[in-house]
């Protein structure tokens, strides 16, 4: 997830508050007047045009100077579009915070449609195990049994992770959550083990999903355990 994040960002700099602003200005509650005055202006900004006025951008647009000065009045209102002065106290125009609102929107795009994404994987990673354990038991989970397999996802187990547990657990001839449960747990303490050292694990231990586990076991007691 992390690094997926990190890609956005790489993304977000790389692309140009021109594409980005044309792909989301809908959303920022831009008029199509108010987005081509802002284009020019990042345009001339560009050329070396600190302060740009209504003139200025009637001789580069189709747009009275009227249409104009009604679109900046509207930009500077939604707080879109700024007077500033740079060191030598000129007075310069400012698209800086539309360009933030405007990164903003395109990594809460992004994160959204990444998020879609990671759900819908997970949606479809616990269909199948939910087949599987279901298959491989032959009978139907339980709703805390559904719960544990969410929690595992949730925990970062993967699809094979899990799958393997499973078989694992068979070939011990027991057909119950706890057994896979178990399985996981000790793996992932293993690994951790090796990584980080015996110490630091013991230290700080997660036993969510454990609990989990004892919380169905007092509700339907051992009834799936053979």
């Amino acid at each position: 997830m992390e690094q997926k994040m990190n890609q956005g960002n790489s993304l977000i700099n790389a692309v140009s508050f021109e594409y980005l602003l044309l792909d989301c200005y809908s959303k920022l509650g831009l008029s199509e007047n108010e987005l081509v005055v802002c284009l020019m202006i990042e345009h001339l900004s560009k050329q070396g045009n600190a302060f740009v006025n209504s003139d200025m951008l009637a001789l580069k647009m189709n747009l009275s100077t009227k249409e104009i000065d009604e679109s900046m009045a509207s930009l500077l209102q939604k707080g879109f579009l700024v007077y500033d002065h740079d060191e030598d106290n000129k007075l310069i125009i400012s698209l800086l915070p539309l360009k933030e609102e405007v990164k903003k929107e395109f990594a809460f795009s992004l994160t959204r449609e990444q998020t879609n994404s990671m759900n819908k994987e997970r949606e479809e990673n616990m269909t199948k195990l939910v087949s599987l354990f279901e298959e491989k038991f032959a009978r139907t989970l339980a709703p805390l049994e559904i719960s544990t397999i969410t929690d595992w996802l949730d925990n970062g187990y993967g699809l094979d992770d899990i799958k393997n547990a499973l078989l694992d657990a068979l070939n011990q001839n027991k057909k119950n959550i706890r057994a896979v449960n178990k399985i996981l747990v000790n793996r992932r303490k293993q690994d951790d083990i090796q990584k980080e050292g015996a110490s630091a694990v013991s230290d700080r231990w997660d036993k969510s999903v454990e609990e989990t586990i004892q919380a169905a076991k007092n509700l339907w007691g051992d009834a799936h355990d053979k």
